[in-house]
C-alpha cells in the first residue's frame, strides 16, 4: 500500500499541545524562582527565561478565540477563573505569609479574560461601523476607553474605601492593573491581526518590544529591562514554530495547574519559612 505523506505543517514544527505544555514548564521554572526568593537567593536565569511563557500563552489566547465555539463561554470560563484566583491569592497571602515581602500576584486568567473582550468589542465595532451603525461603534469604543480609565475612579476611592478597591480589583477585568498590564493585551491584540502571517507576527513582535524598550531608555537606561525584553523576544521562536495543529486535547490542563502549581510553591514556601 502506497504510503501518503502527511501535509507540511502537520509534520513539520509543534503542535499547541505541546507550545503550552512547554509554557507550563518555563512558567513553572519562573514561579520557583519567585516563590523560593522569600527562602534564599535564587539564580536570576530562572525568571529571566520564564518572561518566554507568557507571550506563548497569549498567542494561545487569541487561537482560543479564534477557533472557540462559543466565545460567551470562552469568556466566561476565563473571567471566573482570574475571579477565582484573585480569591485565593488572598485567602494565601493571609493564611501562609511568606518572608521578604513575597506575596502571590498571580492573575493570568483575568489578563486573557481582557484581551478576549477587546478583541470582541474591536471586533463588534469594526462590523457596527462597515453596517453603518455608527452610534453602536462609538458605544463599543467608549466601553473600551472606559474599562482602560477604570482606574482613575478606583484610585479615587482608595483613601474612602480600600474594601471597594480590593473587590474592584477581584471583579473588574481592567487592562491596567491585570497581571502584565496593557503591555500584555496589546500583544495579545497584535497576535490576533497578525495571525494569519508568520511574518507579521515577528515583525509586529519585535518592533513593538523595541518600541517598548526605546521609549523606557528616554527615561532611564537599564539592564534589567533591556535583559527582561530580550528574553521576553526569544518567545518568538517556539510561536513561529507552531504548526497550526491542536494536538493532544486535555484543555482544562492549564485551568488546574496554573492554581494549583501557584498555590503549592507559595504554601510550600511559607511553611519552609517558618522553620529555615
Amino acid at each position: 500500500m502506497q504510503h501518503i505523506a502527511a501535509p507540511l505543517e502537520r509534520r513539520n514544527g509543534l503542535d499547541g499541545f505541546q507550545l503550552k505544555l512547554l509554557a507550563l514548564v518555563i512558567m513553572t521554572i519562573d514561579h520557583i524562582y519567585y516563590f523560593g526568593c522569600s527562602l534564599t537567593d535564587m539564580p536570576e536565569i530562572m525568571t529571566l527565561i520564564g518572561r518566554i511563557a507568557a507571550p506563548i500563552f497569549v498567542f494561545f489566547v487569541t487561537e482560543g478565540f479564534v477557533h472557540t465555539h462559543s466565545r460567551g463561554r470562552y469568556l466566561l470560563r476565563l473571567y471566573i477563573g482570574g475571579v477565582l484566583m484573585q480569591i485565593g491569592n488572598l485567602f494565601v497571602n493571609i493564611c501562609f505569609p511568606m518572608q521578604n515581602g513575597v506575596i502571590v500576584l498571580n492573575g493570568i486568567f483575568t489578563t486573557m479574560a481582557v484581551i478576549v473582550i477587546y478583541l470582541w468589542w474591536i471586533e463588534n465595532m469594526r462590523k457596527a461601523w462597515r453596517e453603518h451603525r455608527r452610534g453602536c461603534a462609538v458605544l463599543y469604543a467608549l466601553a473600551m476607553a472606559a474599562l482602560l480609565l477604570s482606574i482613575v475612579p478606583v484610585q479615587m476611592l482608595l483613601p474612602v474605601s480600600p474594601l471597594a478597591v480590593q473587590l474592584a480589583t477581584i471583579f473588574v477585568p481592567s487592562p491596567v492593573w491585570c497581571e502584565g498590564s496593557v503591555l500584555i493585551v496589546l500583544i495579545g491584540i497584535g497576535f490576533y491581526y497578525c495571525r494569519n502571517s508568520k511574518r507579521a507576527i515577528a515583525i509586529f513582535y519585535t518592533a513593538f518590544l523595541c518600541a517598548v524598550l526605546a521609549l523606557q531608555c528616554l527615561f532611564s537606561f537599564d539592564w534589567e529591562v533591556v535583559r527582561s525584553v530580550f528574553f521576553m523576544w526569544l518567545a518568538l521562536p517556539f510561536i513561529l514554530s507552531y504548526n497550526g495543529q491542536r494536538g493532544r486535547g486535555m484543555k482544562y490542563l492549564f485551568y488546574l495547574y496554573y492554581p494549583a502549581h501557584v498555590y503549592i510553591l507559595a504554601i510550600a514556601a511559607s511553611l519552609l519559612g517558618r522553620v529555615w
